[in-house]
């Protein structure tokens, strides 16, 4: 199979497809009271879950629009902003799935007494070896500074997180963005019935009216 560092062939795929619109359908079913948990604890981390995957999303894409833009006209200011997008990225995918776990522990049912959350063999994203992939990305960018100030990172080093074709890379540690793409649409199928707002319009037990559509 072809290295696509040799290629330049950029395989990160879009995720436009997602709801990205998450934290004002949030607010505004918290305003209308149709929104939990029904504790005002659960309420606090579901805000700030639904919050995480918005923000994982957005700086996702926005990190592919820059790379997009890198390769079509070389411009090097383009592939920094993709370095710092898949920063926050990466440090947003790490919390949110710390919310998701809490909700998790919760024991939040669905109306069908479903977990709302499967347990994390049923759950990717909730995998121990997941978790720990994202927690040592994140805790290598959180500490690259020190590491480069204290010498703990080789001269030749870049000093931002690299981003390849295909993977983000920083010292020892490697993500694939289609494994990134994977974990965030898994984040985001639990933020959409946390946000979304319906009305229901259905006919009255009570009404005599016994007129019918044309």
């Amino acid at each position: 199979m072809s290295n696509p560092e040799t290629n330049n062939e950029l395989r990160m795929p879009s995720l436009s497809e997602l709801e990205a619109s998450l934290r004002g359908k949030r607010l505004l079913g918290r305003i209308l009271g149709v929104h939990g948990p029904p504790s005002q604890r659960g309420l606090q981390i579901a805000d700030g879950y639904v919050r995480l995957v918005e923000k994982t999303l957005i700086e996702y894409e926005s990190a592919r629009k820059e790379m997009i833009s890198f390769m079509s006209n070389g411009n090097l200011d383009s592939y920094f902003r993709a370095q710092d997008h898949i920063e926050t990225c990466l440090q947003s995918l790490h919390r949110a799935i710390i919310y998701l776990d809490r909700l998790r522990r919760m024991g939040l049912r669905r109306a069908d007494g479903v977990p709302f959350v499967p347990r994390p063999r049923d759950l990717q994203v909730l995998n121990e070896s997941v978790r720990s992939r994202v927690r040592d990305m994140r805790d290598a960018c959180e500490h690259l500074d020190e590491d480069i100030i204290d010498g703990r990172i080789h001269e030749d080093a870049e000093v931002a997180i690299h981003l390849g074709w295909e993977c983000v890379k920083l010292t020892d540690y490697e993500i694939c963005y289609e494994e990134m793409t994977k974990w965030i649409t898994q984040l985001h199928q639990f933020a959409v019935p946390l946000s979304r707002v319906e009305l229901v319009v259905g006919s009255s037990t009570t009404d005599n009216n016994t007129e019918k559509d044309a």
